[in-house]
Parts: C-alpha cells; sequence; structure tokens
C-alpha cells in the first residue's frame, strides 16, 4: 500500500519504537536541552514557527534580541564576535572560506576535510593543498595530519595563504589544537577551523583539542552536534577583528533570508546554559563515558580504541569506537543487532566497530542499558574472529596530482564513464571507500592506475563506495 505521507509514517514508527540513541544530535530527544527552552517548545513549538516580525530582530542585520544573544554567545565562547547559523556548520564553512580565501589563492587543507569544504572551494575560487592524513592500520579510523607536517608543507609552499584544520574530526582524534595552532600563525597566515564536532570541548581543560580555546581566526561548531541545539543550529565564531566585516559579507551572500526561530531560540538557548553549566555539564557526560569505558572492558569480546591510542592523537572522551571483532561481528551486525533486539542507535557503523556518542542527554540508566545490551550480545555471538583488512593507506598520504580546481571542474561539468575507461580522466566528485571513510581522490584529482586498482579491490570487498554508480560508472569531467 501506498503511504501519503511516508516520512511521517517512519518517524511515528521510530518513536513508537522508544529508541536510545548515542548518536546526534546532542540534546537525544530533549534530555540534554536547557529546561526552560524545552518547556517553552513543548507548549508551543508550532506558534514559535515565526519569521522576522516586529521585536524579533533580522538575522541579516541584528540590532536588537538576535544582536543581544550573539553578543552573550560571543562572550560565553571568549570570542571577538559570534554569528549565529540555521544552514548548519556547512554554511559556515563555506563562508569563512568565501572571506578567507581569494580566487588563485592555495588553502592548505587535510585530506580528511568535510565534502561542504569542497564545495566551499568551488565559491571561493581557492586552490587546495592537501596534506596527508594518519589512518590506523587496523581499525581503519582516519586519524588525521600530524602538527608538524602541516607545518612542513607550510614552509614549503610559501604562497599558502589560509590553513584549514579539522579539529576534532568526525572520531573525535585529533592532536593539540594550542601547539598546532600557534605554529601555524607564525607564518602569518589566517587559520580556519572546522570544530563541528567540538563545541563542548570549549568547556573543558583536561584535553587540549579546542581550536576556540586555542584561538584560531574562525572557528565554526555544530551546536546541535554535542551541546543543546536543535540540528541545522551552528554557529561561526570569529577571534580576529579583521574577519568580522567580510565573515559577515559572505553570510549575506549565503545564509537564507528566511531563518528558523525554532533554531535562533535553541542557539540563545545553548549559549545561556552553557555560560551557566557548561563546564559541570561536561564533566557529567565524560564521567558517563568513563563509566561506560569500565564497562566495555569487563565484557570478555570487546575492543576500546582509544586504549591504543598513541601520541601525538589526542581523542575526545565521549566518543567511543567499540569493536566486537574478537565476538567475530563487523560493526555492520553489532548496529544491527543493537537497534533491531534493543532499541538502540549508534553514530556509525563500520567493518571493524561502531562509533557511539555520549552526549549531555544521556544518563545513568542509558549507559546501563548499552552495556547490559553488550553484555547480553557477548554471550550469545561467538564465531571466527574477524581480521583486520589490508588497506590501501599509502593512497590517503601520497600527494596529489590536481589538473583543475574545484571551480574550474564544476565550470566544466561532468559525464558518467566506465570504471575501465577512466585511467587518465579527472575526477568531478570526491571518491570515498567505506571504511575509511576519508576521500583519496578529490575533485581536479588525475585518475591512475593504483587509484582504479584500488577501487576494483573495495568493489569486491563489497564496501560501501561513495562516487561509483550502481553499474560501475565514475562521474568525471567532461571532456571537450
Amino acid at each position: 500500500m501506498k503511504k501519503n505521507k511516508p516520512l511521517l509514517v517512519e518517524i511515528s514508527k521510530y518513536l513508537g519504537r522508544e529508541y536510545r540513541g548515542f548518536h546526534t544530535p546532542g540534546h537525544q530527544q530533549g534530555c540534554g536541552m536547557a529546561g526552560s527552552f524545552r518547556d517553552l517548545l513543548g507548549k508551543n513549538v508550532l506558534a514559535m514557527d515565526l519569521t522576522e516580525v516586529p521585536g524579533l530582530d533580522n538575522l541579516k542585520n541584528p540590532q536588537g534580541c538576535l544582536k543581544e544573544s550573539q553578543d552573550l554567545a560571543a562572550q560565553v565562547f571568549g570570542a571577538c564576535q559570534t554569528f549565529y547559523l540555521v544552514n548548519g556548520s556547512t554554511i559556515g564553512l563555506q563562508a569563512a572560506l568565501l572571506a578567507a580565501n581569494k580566487t588563485g589563492q592555495k588553502i592548505l587543507l587535510p585530506r580528511h576535510a568535510h565534502l561542504s569544504v569542497v564545495n566551499g572551494l568551488a565559491l571561493s575560487g581557492g586552490v587546495p593543498v592537501l596534506a596527508p592524513i594518519s589512518i590506523d592500520p587496523e581499525w581503519g579510523i582516519p586519524l588525521g595530519t600530524k602538527a608538524e607536517e602541516m607545518i612542513s608543507l607550510l614552509g614549503e609552499n610559501p604562497d599558502i595563504g589560509a590553513v584549514l584544520i579539522t579539529q576534532p574530526a568526525y572520531h573525535g582524534i585529533g592532536v593539540d589544537s594550542f601547539s598546532l595552532i600557534k605554529g601555524i600563525q607564525e607564518y602569518s597566515v589566517t587559520v580556519i577551523a572546522d570544530e563541528a564536532h567540538g563545541a563542548h570541548l570549549y568547556f573543558q581543560t583536561k584535553v587540549p583539542l579546542s581550536a576556540q580555546q586555542a584561538k584560531a581566526d574562525l572557528v565554526i561548531q555544530s551546536a546541535h552536534k554535542t551541546l543543546g541545539a536543535l540540528t541545522q543550529s551552528s554557529m561561526l565564531h570569529v577571534n580576529s577583528d579583521k574577519w568580522r566585516r567580510p565573515v559577515r559579507r559572505a553570510l549575506d551572500i549565503l545564509q537564507t533570508t528566511s531563518p528558523s526561530y525554532l533554531l535562533l531560540a535553541s542557539l540563545d538557548s545553548v549559549q545561556d546554559d552553557m555560560a551557566k553549566n557548561g563546564g559541570r555539564a561536561l564533566d557529567k557526560t565524560w564521567e558517563l563515558a568513563g563509566i561506560l569505558k569500565k564497562k566495555i572492558r569487563d565484557i570478555p569480546g570487546y575492543r576500546l580504541f582509544g586504549d591504543e591510542l598513541a601520541k601525538p592523537w589526542i581523542q575526545d572522551p565521549a566518543r567511543l569506537a567499540i569493536s566486537a571483532a574478537e565476538l567475530g561481528l563487523t560493526g555492520w551486525e553489532l548496529a544491527d543487532i543493537l537497534r533491531r533486539e534493543y532499541s538502540l542507535g549508534v553514530e556509525l557503523s563500520d567493518y571493524y566497530y561502531i562509533l557511539i556518542l555520549v552526549t549531555l542527554g544521556h544518563n545513568r540508566q542509558d549507559i546501563s542499558r548499552l552495556s547490559g545490551a553488550l553484555l547480553d550480545i557477548s554471550k550469545y555471538e561467538k564465531r571466527a574472529p574477524l581480521r583486520p583488512l589490508n588497506f590501501t593507506l599509502e593512497l590517503y598520504r601520497d600527494e596529489p596530482k590536481f589538473a583543475l580546481t574545484p571551480r574550474q571542474v564544476l565550470e566544466n561539468g561532468s559525464e558518467e564513464v566506465p570504471l575501465d575507461q577512466a585511467l587518465g580522466r579527472i575526477a568531478f566528485e570526491p571518491l570515498t571507500v567505506y571504511p575509511p571513510g576519508t576521500p583519496f581522490i578529490w575533485p581536479g584529482q588525475v585518475l591512475e592506475k593504483k587509484h582504479l586498482t584500488y577501487l576494483e579491490w573495495a568493489v569486491k570487498q563489497h564496501f560501501a563506495v561513495h562516487g561509483i554508480s550502481k553499474k560501475g560508472s565514475l562521474n568525471l569531467v567532461h571532456e571537450n
């Protein structure tokens, strides 16, 4: 039978199962939101879907309550100026690139930068210089770029005008932000920090991962991922006066003229809640994560990735990569069992592990529910242990050969080309194998034999490959 409201039907099913998620958004169905905002939503959620009526200010030119709220947020996060974003961190990253990276200007960034950065470079006209990234050879988890590798590339490319760092990355891993940003700033270049997964890190001093604490020039944070804001609610912090006007201008170009006041209100609630409770809330979250780790270590058949992490890498304590490889379970299978039999959702599942987030919205009961499920699974799921995969890791460290910039790629258009005819052609979009889930080919890069061999191997392994069609074609730059 055809569904007339397919999305509403599926949402109703999800709510009916009473799932508990260990994933974004950080508020976990309202549990981690400021109580005053949650109560207001409960009574007035539809009535609060407003537009820029008198008294509610204008996000494009804030002079009243929105300006006051953004100014308060800047105080809370220690910024010169904070801009609210209602199109997610994607729009913040693209605005930062449009403001600080000019056409033809080189910008240094890690190979595992977010897809929105690729599109941002198409807007700015910038020329990427890709830094190599390290990947754990057993787990297949992208670790990032070492500070000395970033600094070395700056020395080799004196015409680089800006650096974009991903700190921390999706798995919560990074390097010491203070050493990294200080080293980059010694070259007098602009530092843009994609801190989408690290907004909470500003409110602690134990783990030096916060780019906002270390005062990168421009810092973009997803307040919905690890704090209590609604999905799509983000912030762009400006830490240097010279970037106030260019960033405002870029946001005027890119951001919607019809912002959701539900999202804006959630950002206002976050800045107030973090001003009052930020440190305590994060201490509680990390305490819960510590309890969960201890419980998992006591269950035979599981391993935690962070237990084996060596310097210089640092991991957010609230992001846990859990492997059941010793039980013979892939991460995909473990996630499926947790969802089907225990109504528990994870952030990510991969061949070797699942990734979960412990957030401000969790409590001890949630921790017990997940650890109890893992204990149950360990009792009845015992197969031959999984073998680690043989990743072609050198492809993520090679110096890429670019024939076109991201903007030139977009201007040339694309065409579908069979895999066996792709040698020497130019990629139109990123090619990404899961695992490890980071692009090994960027738009504008020339496809070589080693790239196609890797793609063929990944397809035979039945891995998810983003950028290849079901019939085995690639989306490549159109040849005139």
